[in-house]
């Protein structure tokens, strides 16, 4: 069973790279935040010297801080570490440019980017329009001295809704989604994407579908809340924000009630910007990924955590995972969100799915 693991990129935690292929996980990837994580790709370098299956990716890069011909070469560079284990995972940037006070990137902005790094990967020449310039640009180590072109990169690409499916549709060889054990959710978004695929004229299937859940096993006694407390934290909210949109075009197929929820959680979490006392973005950001902040916790009912978070006793855990994959995903995958508990989550993930699958 192809499962992912992710994390953000904690240059003194290359061992959870190594701790997820010995329990059997088949990918591994790293975020990327300029003003937030370590550099991913120094991770992955160190990473593919610590592994010989698992396959290696950015989970997510992004077209803007780094331009198309930094992210071929940095990805193909990796590929000459790791040959044909490595993958391209890129998406608008939410976290890397919000942290800065910035904007994501545009679909159309993803969609140009993708178009310039896949035809560099393939060894083509491509026109860059770039400091109000458009100059062709190709790779030009044609003996596979300094980078790996010969060994095929798969193409991630985080989305949402119709033209985020339409972008991915063309280029994407996988798609990661906010998704939780919904049968329902998980279905509306299958057949959005697979009618993307068919618009694009690609053969059914040939983009998978990855789910993207917050996980915690809980222990004798537990609760849900301790799932929030000890586990995944803030994490639910995040597909709140990445899902409400998508949600709301689909209200009457997914439900008044959880689209409600979902909504005004987003809602509450981004307050209103031009408020007086609205916070400082930076201020914002620092609790990112740090596990529970405390103004999150009014927020995370437990309709949200049910929702979107894969969590429970290691039988729950292994059923709710099989559900997933029946309703519709090609591969599950749980993205870490507290840095300080992942070595005992990849350990639990381990135990409870992948040594049962």
């Amino acid at each position: 069973m192809e499962f992912c693991i992710g994390s953000c990129a904690k240059i003194d935690k290359v061992g959870w790279a190594r701790q997820a292929e010995d329990v059997g996980a088949s990918h591994f990837g790293v975020g990327e935040g300029p003003l937030l994580f370590s550099d991913p790709y120094q991770y992955l370098a160190l990473a593919a010297r610590e592994t010989s299956t698992i396959k290696l990716g950015t989970w997510v890069t992004n077209p803007l801080t780094r331009i198309p011909p930094v992210t071929a070469n940095s990805i193909a560079t990796l590929n000459a570490l790791a040959p044909g284990r490595t993958f391209l995972g890129i998406g608008s940037a939410n976290n890397a440019l919000r942290s800065m006070g910035n904007r994501p990137a545009k679909v159309a902005e993803l969609d140009t980017a993708l178009d310039l790094t896949r035809g560099l990967l393939a060894g083509q020449r491509v026109t860059q329009n770039w400091l109000g310039q458009e100059r062709e640009i190709e790779f030009l180590d044609k003996e596979g001295h300094w980078y790996n072109l010969d060994d095929p990169i798969d193409v991630w690409m985080s989305a949402g809704g119709p033209k985020g499916f339409a972008v991915a549709a063309k280029h994407a060889d996988y798609v990661t989604y906010c998704l939780g054990p919904n049968p329902e959710m998980i279905g509306v978004v299958r057949r959005e994407l697979d009618k993307a695929v068919a618009e694009a004229g690609r053969p059914p299937g040939s983009v998978k579908l990855v789910a993207l859940s917050w996980f915690y096993q809980l222990r004798n006694g537990e609760t849900w809340e301790d799932g929030i407390d000890n586990g995944f934290g803030s994490g639910p909210i995040s597909s709140c924000l990445t899902n409400a949109g998508f949600m709301n075009a689909h209200v009457d197929e997914l439900g008044e009630p959880i689209v409600k929820a979902s909504t005004d959680a987003a809602m509450a979490y981004l307050g209103d910007p031009s408020a007086a006392d609205a916070p400082h973005y930076l201020d914002t950001w620092a609790k990112y990924l740090r596990g529970l902040d405390p103004a999150h916790r009014p927020l995370i009912t437990k309709e949200l955590v049910d929702y979107w978070c894969l969590y429970g006793s290691p039988d729950d855990l292994l059923e709710k995972t099989q559900l997933m994959r029946e309703a519709g995903c090609d591969m599950v995958s749980v993205f870490l969100s507290n840095p300080f508990t992942a070595d005992r989550d990849i350990a639990d993930i381990g135990s409870s799915i992948l040594a049962r699958a």
